[in-house]
């Protein structure tokens, strides 16, 4: 078995789109890969086969080696709900919110044997797994409980590359002070300075220097590259304004599923953050997005502190408006859990009633209400509550029967189904483009990146130890 393990020397480092390049190039040279990370945290995630629920940078990662998307991918998935509590998705399938103390007592007793079952399982399949760490493994308050990093590796004594962002300065300290600080930093065999601006020729002495003085080579500098790929958390998505466009993204505190805006970014339409410092901002708005939320009772009283709810309310029939998930359950009249009544924004007549069962679905799906008739695309549902159109027009033909709500009178939308924003009827309703193949950019925009990667470092080490010429 033959597993590289990708880890930085710290969160935003570059681990993923890395692992992401060097799922692409082993594929293309013909190897089966595999992309695995025992423990992610994020509210990025999709639905792959068997309706199972994993982070969507590891879904990624699949696409670039050319392989189809595995719970045994991401074994682990936190999704934080705040107040010191997560969502823990296990193999796929939520077993619930659990708190700090919880979570660390159930992955003490559980964790160590999934990520080495899903290891062993991935390795009957692919011949290559690379394996993406998280955060930094040199958190030294966390080393016996961090099973993402140096533990990945450890199991069989595969080896790793440490990744360190020049960008955020003190890249020569980071990847010095990492080796130093981690368990088994033996088995880090390799270390990649990333994000370089300008002149690499200008680190040639610290790179011999770091080399020296921990023993281990530095495959190469990987130069800044600005891409247009689905992120892995909302720290992906902390982009500029774009100042142009017409389109605004309600960002209030437990957003979730950042991924569904990845039309607007790779195609370069755009969009801007609407939070309580700009909310006057939506009346120059044509559509307002109300994306996804963790916590939507949160987040509803959060727009009405902020005012944000009465300027939307006032832009009823002069802007559309597109509610998705948790922002569809916004826009009914009620919310209900348990003997808790919310109401809502009360711009659909919807109810939403909470379950304890989670809905993990993929779902086919056409718009097709009195404003469009799309064609059949495909998307996911990831919900807990389940929400009942009162009196509206349904808004989607899906696999499961006709879903979502929309006022014709209003161009008021509302859906559970994520990547609505991708359909090609609903792009072209808010752009007046046509969206083209999301897939075929995907891939053009992973194979530019991994063309980069491949030609900034010395890819044959890597060769040579998964061909099994050296260790």
């Amino acid at each position: 078995m033959r597993m590289i393990q990708v880890l930085g020397t710290s969160s935003g480092s570059g681990k993923t789109t890395i692992a992401m390049a060097l799922c692409r190039i082993f594929s293309r040279k013909g190897y089966r890969v595999a992309p695995f990370k025992a423990v992610n945290m994020s509210l990025n995630s999709v639905i792959v086969d068997g309706e199972y629920e994993i982070a969507r940078a590891q879904w990624l990662q699949a696409k670039a080696a050319g392989a189809v998307p595995s719970r045994l991918m991401n074994p682990i998935l936190l999704k934080p709900e705040g107040m010191g509590s997560s969502q823990v998705i296990f193999f796929g399938k939520s077993i619930g919110k659990k708190t700090i103390e919880e979570y660390y007592d159930f992955i003490m007793r559980e964790g160590r044997k999934a990520i080495r079952e899903a290891i062993d399982a991935l390795s009957e399949d692919y011949d290559v797994i690379v394996a993406e760490g998280a955060g930094s493994p040199a958190e030294i308050n966390l080393t016996d409980r961090d099973l993402a990093n140096t533990y990945v590796s450890s199991i069989y004594g595969t080896p790793s590359i440490l990744v360190g962002d020049i960008e955020r300065g003190g890249v020569f300290a980071s990847l010095y002070g990492t080796i130093s600080l981690m368990p088994r930093s033996d088995l880090v065999k390799w270390m990649v300075i990333n994000k370089m601006r300008g002149d690499k020729s200008m680190l040639y002495s610290g790179i011999k220097k770091i080399e020296k003085i921990t023993g281990k080579k530095v495959l190469g500098v990987v130069p800044y590259y600005e891409m247009k790929l689905p992120g892995e958390d909302s720290f992906d998505y902390q982009h500029p304004r774009s100042v142009d466009s017409k389109i605004a993204v309600v960002r209030y505190p437990f957003m979730e599923n950042y991924s569904d805006l990845d039309p607007l970014i790779y195609t370069d339409t755009g969009y801007n953050y609407i939070t309580a410092e700009n909310a006057d901002d939506l009346s120059d708005a044509d559509t307002i997005v109300l994306p996804g939320s963790k916590n939507v009772f949160a987040d509803l009283e959060y727009m009405r502190r902020a005012g944000i709810d009465k300027i939307i309310e006032r832009n009823v029939g002069r802007a559309r408006i597109i509610g998705i998930c948790g922002g569809y359950q916004m826009l009914g009249r009620t919310i209900t859990m348990g003997d808790t009544v919310v109401r809502g924004l009360g711009l659909l007549n919807a109810e939403t009633h909470y379950e304890d069962v989670k809905t993990t679905r993929s779902v086919r799906f056409r718009v097709r209400n009195s404003i469009g008739d799309g064609s059949w695309e495909e998307g996911y549902e990831i919900h807990y509550g389940k929400v009942v159109n009162t009196g509206d027009e349904p808004m989607n033909e899906t696999s499961y029967g006709v879903e979502g709500n929309v006022d014709p009178k209003t161009m008021v939308f509302g859906t559970n189904i994520h990547g609505i924003l991708g359909s090609r009827s609903i792009f072209r309703l808010i752009t007046g483009k046509d969206i083209g193949d999301p897939d075929q950019y995907l891939i053009s925009e992973i194979d530019r990146f991994a063309d980069i990667v491949s030609a900034s470092i010395s890819i044959d080490d890597l060769f040579k130890y998964v061909e099994g010429r050296q260790v």
